[in-house]
């Protein structure tokens, strides 16, 4: 009987170790959300945020020593999808969410986060989010960078290059934020504005982008500055050349930022800003970003929405092993692959000396960084 009983309690303490041990595993594994736009309007773009959430994963436990699990949701293309996804998120006990791609979704993603008092970091979007802080929505930070900065590559563009004159078109789905950039580079140029045009989604009108282009050619503008990053640009930029346009294209990134797309157009003269570009030493995880990126999903490293949704992933993981989330993310500074991030009013701050974009111009086969 005695004998029973030593095995009864020695089997006990062994198993109350190894449920310990799971339980120790299980609380120092830090599960992140991904709002990605894996259907809809966006779904290119969510190819590459899964694919980089991925890849953070990876580089969080390699890089920094913690143990994270990315958990994916499809945001879609609506604000109303994106909310969806955010409380599934939220109630399968993330620590914050990370991503989401257009401005609408943002906005209605940052209330929710404050509903639910889960930490929501917009790593596309680049709406008013200034505003729901002021608020007092503590939930809510961004490390993208927000419209102001986007003008403000633009217009160094065309400071840098001389432009005497240039041309807006819009992307109708993006009409929020590019209107808001549109109005900054006006305000913060001298070169002459040449007119102005909009085309729609590819879903609504196929072939919208040629009359985009009839009307460019007509302005006979030095640069055309194209608020499209999908793949509709390229279409835009091939029927642009092939009637014999010789404005030099500046994108907002995006498709037009790909060195496998830029090489497949062959065409000179297309810029583009990026949080990053491959070449540059930002951060010790800027070459392995790019490199890894390419090893294991056979394809260039996006270098907005992709490298920027890494970076928000990896800012949750440096900021959650330090303590509360929160306070860390509000006075701490932060690894990623395009730059080191601290947050002001809980924006991060672009233009700063260790985080800048960059602007980068395709001529002859190869990217040429310009800032």
């Amino acid at each position: 009987m005695r004998r029973v009983l030593i095995f009864v309690i020695i089997f006990t303490f062994l198993i109350s170790g190894c449920v310990q041990q799971k339980e120790d595993k299980e609380d120092k594994e830090i599960k992140i959300g991904v709002l990605v736009p894996k259907t809809g309007e966006f779904s290119s773009a969510g190819i590459v945020m899964e694919n980089a959430a991925k890849l953070a994963e990876k580089h969080a436990k390699e890089i920094f020593g913690v143990n994270i699990r990315v958990v994916i949701a499809d945001c879609g293309d609506k604000p109303e999808t994106a909310k969806t996804a955010f409380v599934s998120l939220a109630q399968q006990g993330v620590v914050a969410v990370v991503g989401a791609y257009s401005s609408p979704q943002a906005l209605v993603v940052a209330d929710t986060a404050n509903e639910l008092k889960v930490v929501y970091i917009a790593s596309v979007a680049s709406a008013d989010l200034e505003s729901k802080i002021r608020e007092g929505n503590r939930y809510v930070f961004r490390n993208a960078y927000n419209t102001s900065y986007w003008g403000v590559l633009a217009a160094e563009f065309l400071r840098i290059t001389n432009a005497k004159s240039y041309y807006l078109i819009g992307y109708d789905p993006l009409r929020t934020f590019n209107t808001a950039m549109f109005i900054l580079i006006k305000n913060s140029t001298k070169a002459e504005l040449k007119g102005e045009d909009w085309f729609k989604s590819p879903s609504v009108a196929p072939e919208d982008y040629k009359r985009a282009v009839e009307k460019a050619l007509i302005s006979d503008a030095e640069v055309i500055i194209l608020g499209d990053p999908g793949a509709t640009s390229v279409s835009f930029v091939r029927e642009y050349a092939m009637k014999g346009g010789k404005a030099t294209i500046y994108s907002v990134g995006g498709t037009l930022a790909l060195m496998s797309v830029l090489r497949g157009l062959g065409i000179d003269n297309i810029a583009f800003q990026a949080a990053a570009i491959e070449g540059e030493e930002k951060t010790k995880l800027t070459k392995r970003y790019f490199e890894n990126y390419r090893e294991i999903f056979k394809e260039d490293a996006n270098n907005y929405a992709g490298l920027l949704t890494y970076d928000a992933i990896l800012i949750v993981a440096q900021a959650k092993m330090k303590g509360n989330l929160i306070e860390e993310l509000e006075k701490g500074s932060f690894f990623g692959a395009a730059g080191i991030y601290t947050f002001e009013n809980h924006q991060a701050q672009w233009g700063s000396e260790k985080l800048r974009g960059s602007i980068g111009i395709f001529r002859s086969g190869k990217v040429e960084i310009l800032t």
